[in-house]
């Protein structure tokens, strides 16, 4: 297989925009990729569509407001790991020889259909429903009883994600919050409040992928190279019976799959872009993603080794919980993020140091998990 770099991002701001088309925030999204790496949309080999709420062949129209090229579309649909998976087709079609230059974009707008948002039907009994918030609010209590995690450092993941997209012009809520904030919110499913629950909204975001060996005629920046792209699935339907324990499984063994195939351990990552849909969620994967031993997630962020000039940044850009989750972008703008980084070009949530290793990783609604480990 080739080696695959990344030459370009560019993002469209997260947040809700009812009179803007969603062909207008992709096109936003994907010139702005292009003008970062240096290329232009009738050079781009595919295409490469993530979304969940909107039409079939949303890509196309896309590609058809930016001009017909000839270039082939695809369309993804894997629920929150839309465009994690976009990201991944992208990279395979360059690995495997099939294009140089491959565009994976994401996009999403709201719509009044919620039923899939809001209920993981876990059997034919209602009494087996909940909505997300409550099975991670369940997974919370869970870990506060068995490790003695404490709400504070539940809401510390909150308040430091809103401090990172406080530095972040892209971000939907830029303003920072306090623990007492956190606390008294408005309490959606005990000991969550609001404010340890991500938002859904919009937004759209694109990365330009390149074999490395054609990088040099379109930019002389360092571009940071894809060491692997791993996806794997639930093992089987037993799995349903504990699908809390079953994400944070799923995400180890993704992750060392990951890590093996990278060829680096997880004390080499400078920079983890995850999974935070609820501040359980950071605590627990910091766990299975090998940051931190089992059990250890609640001082581990606590003791400020995720903040971004900690031990491991995770989350620079302000995560799922403040950056926002329109769904279909947001694996891409965790690449995107992770690739700002490692340029140095992350403007006031610059890591100092910018990174040697950066981790992506996203889970979704039916068993799945895509992690991406870049390296320059």
């Amino acid at each position: 297989m080739r080696d695959v770099v990344v030459l370009g991002a560019g993002i469209h701001p997260y947040g809700l925009f009812p009179d803007k088309h969603y062909t207008a925030m992709a096109v936003e999204a994907c010139r702005s990729a292009f003008a970062d790496a240096g290329v232009a949309w009738k050079e781009v080999g595919a295409l490469y569509c993530g979304s969940v709420s909107l039409l079939p062949g949303c890509g196309h129209a896309v590609a058809f407001t930016l001009g017909p090229n000839g270039a082939p579309v695809t369309n993804l649909e894997n629920a929150s790991a839309s465009g994690s998976s976009a990201f991944r087709e992208a990279f395979l079609a360059i690995a495997l020889g099939e294009h140089d230059l491959v565009v994976a974009l994401g996009v999403d707008k709201l719509k009044t259909n919620k039923g899939s948002r809001q209920m993981i039907d876990q059997g034919a009994d209602p009494d087996k429903r909940f909505s997300p918030a409550h099975l991670f609010a369940k997974m919370a209590r869970d870990h506060m009883e068995r490790y003695g995690t404490t709400i504070d450092q539940l809401a510390g993941v909150s308040v430091k994600s809103h401090c990172n997209a406080s530095l972040n012009p892209n971000a939907h809520f830029r303003q920072p919050v306090t623990l007492e904030e956190v606390h008294t919110a408005r309490v959606v499913a005990d000991p969550l409040t609001v404010l340890h629950c991500c938002p859904w909204d919009e937004g759209a975001a694109a990365v330009v992928l390149a074999a490395a060996e054609v990088a040099a005629r379109f930019t002389a920046k360092p571009c940071p190279r894809v060491l692997a792209s791993v996806a794997k699935g639930l093992p089987g339907p037993e799995a349903l019976l504990d699908i809390t324990g079953a994400l944070t499984d799923l995400t180890r063994s993704t992750a060392e799959e990951a890590y093996r195939r990278a060829a680096i351990a997880p004390r080499d990552l400078g920079i983890v872009e995850l999974h935070d849909a609820f501040t359980i969620e950071e605590i627990l994967y910091c766990e299975s993603l090998g940051l931190c031993a089992p059990g250890e997630g609640g001082p581990f962020v606590g003791s400020g080794a995720t903040e971004i000039g900690g031990k491991t940044p995770v989350n620079t850009d302000g995560g799922l919980l403040s950056m926002g989750h329109p769904l279909g972008p947001t694996g891409l703008g965790q690449i995107a993020e992770i690739f700002l980084q490692m340029r140095g070009e992350a403007g006031q949530r610059q890591i100092p140091i910018p990174p040697q290793y950066g981790l992506a990783h996203m889970v979704a609604a039916g068993g799945v998990c895509v992690i991406h480990i870049l390296g320059r």
